[in-house]
């Protein structure tokens, strides 16, 4: 026989509508943090293991973390791993009650985040970028050299050298965006 809706056993069985409610939509937030950082090429583990100690007040281990997010242990250390790269996770001191494990918790400042995980990252590779491109033009056949080759040729390695020195222009623009002391400033 069905139990009504307002009787004791079925509140007393059941999470209030509320508290359903929340883990429901907490659930969705870490899931669309997953895709998020999916969307970037950081993969969905990562966006899903920050939010999860993102939105837990107290420090994780490895295996509370694999366990609430259903992965494995060792996935769990990798992405761990990862983030605290980007300075976005990092150790906390271990509580002794729980013997040798590691305890991780996430940066809550965006701005440490980017400042000192993301943005180091990313001139890094538009350092190297910026390399390339010169790299690639310093090489690029003269207008001489070009003279006795086939016009569809010459007009090919001109339009090349064209957009490389378009990138190298739009380098040099995020470049000094990112290098400005203000940027910093207002991370």
């Amino acid at each position: 026989m069905p139990v009504a809706a307002d009787s004791p056993k079925s509140r007393a069985d059941s999470p209030p509508r509320s508290a359903a409610a929340w883990n429901r939509e907490v659930s969705r937030f870490i899931a669309a943090s997953g895709a998020t950082t999916h969307s970037f090429g950081l993969g969905r583990l990562i966006g899903r293991l920050f939010a999860l100690l993102y939105l837990t007040p107290e420090p994780l281990c490895l295996d509370q973390i694999a366990k609430k997010l259903k992965i494995s242990k060792a996935s769990a250390s990798i992405a761990v791993r990862q983030l605290a790269a980007l300075h976005a996770v990092h150790k906390v001191a271990e509580i002794e009650a729980a013997g040798r494990r590691d305890f991780y918790q996430a940066e809550l400042s965006f701005g440490v985040i980017l400042r000192k995980g993301l943005l180091p990252g990313l001139q890094k590779k538009l350092r190297s970028a910026g390399v390339q491109i010169d790299r690639t033009l310093s090489v690029s056949p003269s207008q001489a050299d070009l003279q006795d080759v086939p016009a569809a040729t010459s007009d090919h390695h001109k339009e090349i050298c064209r957009r490389l020195r378009l990138a190298r222009g739009l380098y040099q623009k995020v470049n000094a965006l990112f290098s400005n002391p203000l940027l910093e400033h207002l991370l």
